[in-house]
């Protein structure tokens, strides 16, 4: 970093003593990499974006149901 300059703030930040959560889950690279990317060209932070994301969405009609990853073919007998 060059002595003498500012740093250029390039994210927005949330105003302070903000109430947050942790929202934690794994994804698949793709995933991540097409959201981080959205994030970048907003120019805010990934936790940012998804969090207007998820509030945008649930005000235009709510957030969509989606089918699991995988459907249970089968049932084991338990007995009681």
């Amino acid at each position: 970093m060059m002595s003498g300059m500012a740093r250029k703030r390039t994210r927005t930040l949330r105003a302070a003593n903000a109430e947050t959560v942790l929202l934690q889950g794994r994804v698949a690279p793709m995933a991540r990499e097409a959201i981080k990317a959205a994030a970048d060209e907003s120019g805010v932070s990934l936790a940012y974006y998804l969090e207007k994301l998820i509030l945008q969405l649930d005000s235009e009609g709510g957030l969509p149901v989606i089918a699991p990853p995988r459907l249970q073919e089968e049932t084991l007998p338990i007995a009681v």
